[in-house]
């Protein structure tokens, strides 16, 4: 349906035709406005009344002339503030009712000593661990007094070599003679039945044993004053050269073992020293008759 409206009906009522266009047109596009006789008019019923104006605002009432209230806190005929009950256990305060201050609560009284804790006694000392006993009570110990230190002119002692005091080396040096024999006469024995290059090696060896008797003979004599020659028979050799180098690599092995041994055993340093050289031999035979048999391989 179309809504027309009549343009110089609204200007009688103060209303901008202009204005409602732009706005007609905003809302309702492609759409004419409607017309002043399509809307109904507008009737006033007979009971309404008019609107009165509403009655100017009292006029403010200075604050003296306000009835007084009364103060909680300062006035004498308002209600006391009630205290707080004095609980075992603390609370804390309740809550005050409104226009009152909270009196604080009174200090809890100091809560007795639990019955279930007794307080800790000292421990006695320990039966275990006495104090020290070499030093007396309340007294510092001496700090111990410092080597001396020898004279300017004291030099120090020569250790004794094949002296009196290596006597108990004696029976070593006659086990160790007795052995260096041996060898001398398995050496010789060993040469006589090689040739060439193996000969040549065994004589060695064979001397190198002489020299070694000879050696300890000394020794023995410087600390004994006597001469000890033992008798020993000649050593049972195979027949086969190379079973008889086997014996004496065995043999050499031994022999270097025992100088070994009366070296770690003795005090006298020339002993000691001797034992060592005579060790070392004993290695050097026992590998020279090792390379002899890998010759012969």
């Amino acid at each position: 349906m179309e809504l027309k409206v009549d343009m110089p009906a609204l200007a009688s009522q103060s209303v901008d035709p202009a204005a409602f266009q732009r706005v007609w047109d905003r809302v309702m596009p492609n759409q004419a406005a409607p017309r002043s006789d399509a809307v109904p008019p507008v009737t006033v019923p007979d009971t309404s009344v008019p609107a009165e104006p509403s009655p100017p605002p009292e006029e403010a009432v200075p604050p003296e002339q306000l009835p007084s209230v009364p103060d909680c806190a300062s006035q004498p005929d308002a209600p006391g503030v009630p205290d707080c009950p004095a609980c075992p256990d603390c609370p804390t305060c309740p809550e005050c009712p409104p226009c009152q201050e909270c009196l604080p609560c009174p200090p809890c009284p100091e809560c007795p000593p639990c019955p279930a804790c007794p307080p800790c006694q000292e421990c006695p000392p320990c039966q275990e661990c006495p104090p020290c006993r070499d030093c007396p009570p309340c007294q510092e110990c001496p700090p111990q007094c410092p080597p001396c230190p020898p004279p300017a002119d004291c030099q120090p002692c020569a250790a004794v070599c094949l002296g009196e005091s290596s006597q108990g080396d004696s029976q070593v040096l006659e086990q160790l003679m007795v052995l260096a024999k041996e060898g001398a006469l398995a050496g010789q024995i060993l040469l006589r039945r090689s040739t060439g290059a193996c000969a040549r090696s065994l004589s060695l060896l064979a001397r190198d044993h002489r020299l070694a008797f000879r050696r300890l003979s000394a020794a023995y004599f410087l600390i004994t004053g006597k001469r000890y020659c033992p008798k020993c028979a000649a050593p049972c050799l195979p027949a086969s050269l190379a079973l008889a180098l086997r014996q004496q690599f065995g043999w050499e092995q031994r022999w270097e073992q025992q100088n070994c041994q009366a070296a770690q055993s003795t005090q006298d340093p020339c002993l000691k020293e001797l034992y060592l050289e005579l060790a070392q031999e004993g290695a050097l035979h026992a590998g020279c008759i090792r390379s002899l048999l890998e010759q012969m391989a």
